[in-house]
């Protein structure tokens, strides 16, 4: 039968086909081989029904259990040959192929075409599948799906070491995964620095005799900054430039040029965000490149290093994705170093226990609301030295006192603002603070350059995206500040007033969410905000914290 012209058949395969389960589509004959190892483009990775990375792909840390779950991958593979094809998939992509051409014709208007088959289009005499990709010949792809079998590789695999290696499930067939979704990749740009991390560390041991004990971190940024960091070549490179330069030549300066000189606490920060990963990782130690005692004494500074930059509004040594989650709820040495089990009585193990804590163990939270009680009991001199003494401090913030991003709160309650003594409102004040993380108190960060928004609050993962808001972002905006939002007239929301406000909205409002899980809420009382609690009934006269608005 005569096949269309080639043009049309080029329209036909365009699009992917698919999606296919590669155990059903897909035969035996399709494996990698050495030199040819079979490549998937726009690969993506789900669990659970949603788009996730490979950091979240590979085993927690520090647990040794089997990892059972379950993660399915997709993406489109180019398909060389017909015996790569099972029947049941020869039959499924003609099917497919042959409803485009109907459908084709029908909105052109034609005549229905002939049936077309996978085995004229892969005959040679007809030049239109099976030739090399780099002649210009058509391809067909498939859009398959299956599950992983192994973690993947990057950098490590003798089969593809610059690579990125995947195995599925489906005769551990294995992929070089060449291109991948745009929102996978984004969530897996911490994998790719942890292995090529790994890599280098690697290719600095194997070029040295150092012996192990002197391999601590001070020394591999030593090695990267001397024999890695300024190779000569850089000084007469220039990757991009404007052919009609003179100074240039096929990308070659005459004039050397300067670049930027790293900072040895840039590079450090870089093993900093791996710290945790570098002592847990089973494979990491197997390949003993570093010993373990100067690496994890390294891994408990680095924890104390980012708390006390966070303190100071400076995201240091965090691993990619997590900049704007650092948890500043508790100083590491009181979760690492105290270990004693307090006896807590049944009311506060109730409460704890109904109330849970964002980013908090029920453990801390009962110590914490323990020490609280233990302060009641002071006389009231003391407390007032002790309540003084810590609101001396410029760089300490009493979550207590602030909500969202209103960080003057009046310190004074006076009776008339409350029905409630000064004395019991301190009292309230204690509880709240102990309760509310330290995140809800600060001014949140403004998206970067994506428009994406994370909430600080720890383990908490919620994001507002200003290019495709949700129902939940906009249910507390009114009908005119989302019109103005999806007009997308506005270019950066760092310049444009109106629609900064609008994202401060939606913030409040999902912190307004983390006050209500903890059983909090906001309350008026004489034309003033405060914090009072929703859940405990039991109290008399209602006690809230007196806050002054402050406008953004």
């Amino acid at each position: 039968m005569p096949l269309p012209q080639r043009k049309i058949v080029e329209e036909l395969l365009r699009p992917p086909f698919g999606p296919y389960r590669d155990e059903e589509v897909l035969s035996t004959e399709c494996e990698s081989k050495a030199g040819k190892i079979l490549v998937l483009k726009s690969f993506q990775l789900a669990y659970n029904d949603e788009i996730i990375g490979l950091d979240e792909s590979e085993q927690p840390l520090g647990t040794g259990e089997v990892d059972t779950r379950q993660f399915r991958f997709r993406g489109i593979l180019g398909i060389r040959s017909l015996v790569w094809l099972s029947q049941v998939g020869v039959k499924r992509v003609e099917a497919e192929l042959n409803l485009r051409a109907n459908t084709r014709s029908m909105c052109a208007g034609e005549r229905p075409p002939n049936t077309i088959t996978l085995e004229e289009l892969f005959n040679r005499k007809n030049k239109f599948l099976g030739g090399p990709p780099e002649d210009g010949e058509l391809e067909l792809r498939l859009q398959i799906q299956g599950f992983r079998n192994f973690p993947a590789l990057y950098m490590t695999s003798k089969l593809l070491p610059n690579g990125l290696l995947w195995h599925s499930k489906d005769h551990n067939r294995t992929y070089e995964v060449a291109t991948m979704d745009v929102y996978t990749f984004q969530l897996s740009e911490n994998f790719f620095w942890r292995y090529r991390l790994l890599a280098l560390m690697t290719k600095i041991v194997g070029e040295g005799r150092t012996p192990l004990e002197k391999r601590t971190p001070e020394w591999f940024v030593s090695q990267y900054l001397e024999r890695f960091a300024h190779p000569a070549s850089d000084e007469h490179e220039r990757l991009i430039y404007d052919s009609t330069d003179s100074d240039v030549d096929e990308g070659r300066t005459q004039l050397p040029r300067h670049p930027r000189r790293i900072h040895r606490r840039d590079v450090l920060g870089l093993f900093a965000a791996q710290s945790e990963w570098f002592v847990t990782d089973n494979e990491v130690k197997r390949k003993r490149i570093f010993p373990f005692r100067p690496w994890n004494a390294f891994r408990k500074e680095v924890r104390k290093a980012r708390w006390q930059a966070a303190r100071n509004n400076v995201i240091w040594g965090w691993p990619i994705g997590r900049q704007n989650q650092p948890d500043l709820a508790s100083e590491p040495d009181s979760e690492e170093g105290d270990d004693e089990d307090d006896e807590d009585d049944e009311d506060t193990r109730i409460m704890v226990e109904r109330n849970p804590v964002i980013g908090k163990t029920n453990e801390i939270v009962r110590r914490k609301i323990d020490k609280a009680k233990t302060r009641r009991t002071l006389p009231s001199a003391r407390r007032d030295n002790e309540a003084g003494s810590s609101s001396s401090s410029s760089d300490e913030l009493d979550p207590a006192r602030a909500h969202a991003y209103m960080s003057d709160f009046s310190q004074e309650s006076s009776s008339t603002a409350s029905d409630s003594s000064d004395e019991s409102v301190d009292e309230r004040l204690l509880d709240f603070g102990e309760l509310i993380p330290r995140q809800l108190s600060q001014v949140p960060a403004l998206p970067g350059p994506d428009n994406r928004w994370w909430c600080p609050v720890p383990e908490c993962g919620h994001m507002v995206d200003l290019q495709r808001l949700t129902r939940d972002d906009i249910k507390a905006l009114s009908a005119t500040t989302v019109f103005y939002l999806m007009e997308k007239k506005w270019r950066s929301i760092r310049e444009d007033e109106r629609a900064k406000k609008c994202f401060f909205e939606m913030v409040s409002k999902h912190y307004e969410d983390h006050f209500t899980d903890l059983g909090l809420r906001f309350v008026q009382t004489k034309g003033r905000t405060g914090i009072d609690s929703i859940r405990d009934k039991r109290r008399g006269p209602q006690a809230v914290v007196i806050v002054k608005e402050e406008v953004i």
